[in-house]
């Protein structure tokens, strides 16, 4: 078992300074202290897995100072409106995925692609650098993900121009459960419950606005999202985007458990030894389903759109 080559402290410190910005960014300080003990000690990552999840977060900590220091510098992407986004919530492995897909296909709304999650801070603040330094690092890091677990992209392909989740940008808060994919965090997890998830989703809606205002996505189109853990958190999820559409994606359980327990134990391979225990992970699904049907009984019925699995893998000329 390693640890990760540096505290909380020293990589805020190297993210400024990597950065080239003296941008203060010591409010994360106590959320960041909780996600490297836990990595550390809940964790347990093998030595090429301290240095990656250092470099994970890392790249989190530069993307946070500069978009820091973008929006001191230019008040106006505050200003952007967000309208109306479409947020797919269903849990993991109900085809939220291909769903996500198709919709982003139409051409008709705003999506991440997966270099726009990792990286969406300009390096240098300038709207007209290319972005190609960011692409390079992504497409770096995607094909890095698909030497360490080959396995990964038979359930989740990362690729560098493809529309993917928001789960990065989220994890940029600090305070979000998204950073669980890459190796057990008991002890942060616990910790969020007693602080709270609101913040991942300010850090999202400030990231969108950005992204429209550096010319990435259009003001007037709608944006299509989506993330597994946002199923049990509408509530939150509608406090910073009240006029938000939701979609469910519904599956058996019986079904996405195996199938969500066989990707978290590839996401954990390049970063620790360590295998997703079943028992928490069926906890927490039934934890968010619990939390999800107590929240929607209170909705009206028009509330959300439902999609079920089997009408994501229907034959479309059947329909």
């Amino acid at each position: 078992m390693a640890k990760l080559p540096f505290s909380a402290q020293e990589m805020l410190t190297l993210a400024r300074q990597e950065a080239g910005i003296d941008y203060d960014d010591s409010a994360i300080l106590p959320a960041l202290e909780r996600l490297v003990a836990s990595f550390n000690d809940d964790g347990q990552p093998h030595e090429q897995g301290a240095e990656a999840l250092h470099q994970r977060i890392m790249r989190s900590l530069k993307n946070r100072v500069r978009m820091g220091r973008d929006i001191v510098a230019h008040l106006e992407i505050l200003e952007q409106r967000i309208e109306r986004p479409i947020f797919i919530c269903g849990m993991a492995r109900t085809s939220s995925t291909k769903t996500q897909k198709l919709l982003a296909s139409s051409g008709d709304f705003n999506f991440l692609t997966f270099w726009k999650a990792l990286n969406p801070a300009l390096f240098t603040g300038d709207r007209t650098e290319s972005p190609q330094a960011r692409i390079d690092d992504t497409e770096a890091y995607a094909r890095w993900l698909d030497a360490q677990s080959p396995d990964t992209k038979y359930g989740h392909s990362f690729e560098t121009h493809e529309p993917e989740e928001e789960s990065d940008i989220l994890g940029h808060s600090m305070m979000s459960p998204v950073w669980y994919g890459w190796a057990p965090l008991g002890s942060y997890l616990e910790w969020l419950g007693e602080v709270g998830l609101s913040a991942q989703f300010q850090t999202l809606k400030d990231t969108l606005k950005y992204l429209q205002w550096q010319g990435l996505a259009s003001q007037e189109k709608r944006w299509i999202l989506k993330s597994p853990l946002y199923s049990g958190l509408e509530p939150l999820l509608l406090e910073a985007f009240p006029d938000a559409t939701l979609i469910m994606t519904h599956r058996s359980n019986t079904q996405t458990i195996g199938s969500g327990l066989r990707l978290l134990e590839c996401f954990y391979e390049p970063f620790t030894d360590l295998r997703p225990e079943p028992g928490p992970y069926v906890q927490g699904v039934k934890a968010a389903a619990d939390a999800h049907m107590a929240w929607r009984a209170e909705q009206p019925a028009d509330r959300f759109l439902d999609i079920p699995f089997s009408a994501s893998i229907k034959d479309p000329d059947r329909c």
